[in-house]
């Protein structure tokens, strides 16, 4: 399965959509016609351009004008991606500018929630498409940040592995760090505090899982959840749309 897509919007040359990625899948060289705003819901993404790569598994939002050139890798477990296609007569209105990037963002609950109206209704579509736009703030200052500590990448690693079920002060306390000192450098650096972090790459680990057939009770467990609600409970929240809905998406193809 190499992806699977569901239609959310379309309105004045802006197409929304919500793409599943499979396992470890990827696309070859290509290009579009039109200019794509997309944001990594989960998962994570190596992207190529020319002698450029960028690989990002953090919560981001990346922005391709049309007719780039690019291919993509989707990682060891697949990809959620919010896209918002964009037709270059839209494109004046949308004050994204023309450059391939994608930058880290922190984590939106008003990306999640208008997900969820565009699933559910009551909010009128023009309205929603005009708040993802404005939600991408691709230019935003991210500040200077002081040097990767060398500690700071190993605690990362454990925190991507869901079989290590130490809690992260436990970790800071080995690596010889304060654990608040050691989640405010984690936060400064990946875009996440630990705790929504490890959570989130449990997620991305989960719908791998799904996507290779397991069932959600077995992916939860596999992945550290505590149990399947937990997982669903999180599927809805991170993703907004209910399990059933991602888990037919990432089977589908």
């Amino acid at each position: 399965m190499k992806h699977k897509q569901a239609r959310l919007a379309d309105h004045d040359g802006i197409h929304v959509r919500l793409t599943c990625y499979g396992a470890a899948s990827g696309m070859d060289t290509h290009s579009h016609d039109y200019n794509q705003l997309s944001f990594l819901l989960a998962g994570a993404i190596r992207e190529r351009h020319g002698c450029r790569e960028i690989e990002t598994a953090l919560p981001s939002v990346g922005f391709k004008p049309a007719g780039l050139d690019h291919a993509n890798d989707y990682g060891r477990d697949g990809a959620v991606i919010l896209s918002l296609n964009i037709t270059p007569e839209a494109m004046p209105q949308s004050g994204l500018g023309e450059d391939w990037r994608w930058r880290p963002r922190r984590p939106d609950r008003a990306i999640r929630a208008l997900l969820g109206t565009l699933d559910g209704g009551g909010i009128s579509v023009p309205d929603t498409v005009t708040d993802l736009l404005a939600a991408a703030d691709l230019d935003h200052a991210q500040g200077d940040r002081r040097p990767e500590p060398d500690w700071l990448r190993p605690l990362r690693d454990r925190l991507d592995d869901p079989r290590d079920e130490a809690e992260f002060s436990a970790m800071a306390r080995e690596a010889g760090v304060h654990r608040v000192v050691a989640s405010r450098r984690f936060a400064e650096h990946y875009a996440l505090p630990p705790s929504l972090y490890r959570l989130r790459r449990r997620l991305s680990h989960a719908l791998g899982l799904i996507g290779r057939g397991h069932a959600l009770a077995a992916a939860a467990a596999e992945a550290g959840f505590a149990d399947q609600a937990h997982l669903s409970r999180t599927m809805r929240r991170e993703l907004g749309s209910p399990p059933s809905v991602i888990r037919d998406m990432l089977r589908a193809g």
